[in-house]
């Protein structure tokens, strides 16, 4: 797996350039050979790149406010959703990334998310990185959450 795309929102990009080395770490964590889309299950891409951002010192299914809601991952007022599942669960990864923003526990959010050929190669409905940049864009007056996107590949 590498990141092969990323799109900007709000100054997302910007704002993780601010934090110490945070956004190369998170490329040295996603960089990854032995990762490979419609090789490897969905479950076994998650449990490897939670093992790698968790000895990076990221805390994991970090919850939102009072609920059963949670992140992938949270540091240094970073928070990130690394979502392989149903393009459904992407809208729900923009409100809790919204909610902790709003609630100044999180200064900059983001997704990383399979590019197209990626998402196909896991099914059907899978969540994609240009569909999601592309709804960025026409929900940008209703999103003010700084959000850097990431599209991975193989």
């Amino acid at each position: 797996m590498k990141i092969c795309d990323q799109y900007s929102h709000h100054h997302g990009l910007e704002e993780l350039l601010k934090k110490d080395n945070i956004l190369k770490e998170i490329q040295s964590i996603i960089n990854d050979s032995e990762i490979t889309f419609g090789n490897v299950k969905p479950k076994d891409i998650k449990s490897r790149v939670s093992q790698k951002f968790n000895e990076k010192g990221w805390a994991d299914k970090v919850k939102v406010d009072k609920s059963k809601l949670t992140i992938s991952f949270l540091k240094l007022k970073v928070g990130v959703c690394f979502q392989i599942g149903n393009v459904a669960r992407t809208y729900a990864d923009l409100l809790k990334l919204s909610q902790l923003y709003k609630k100044a526990i999180i200064d900059v959010g983001i997704i990383i998310v399979p590019h197209k050929l990626e998402s196909k190669l896991m099914g059907a409905n899978y969540a994609q990185f240009d569909r999601l940049a592309k709804e960025l864009v026409l929900f940008s007056d209703i999103l003010p959450t700084p959000i850097l996107l990431i599209g991975v590949s193989n």
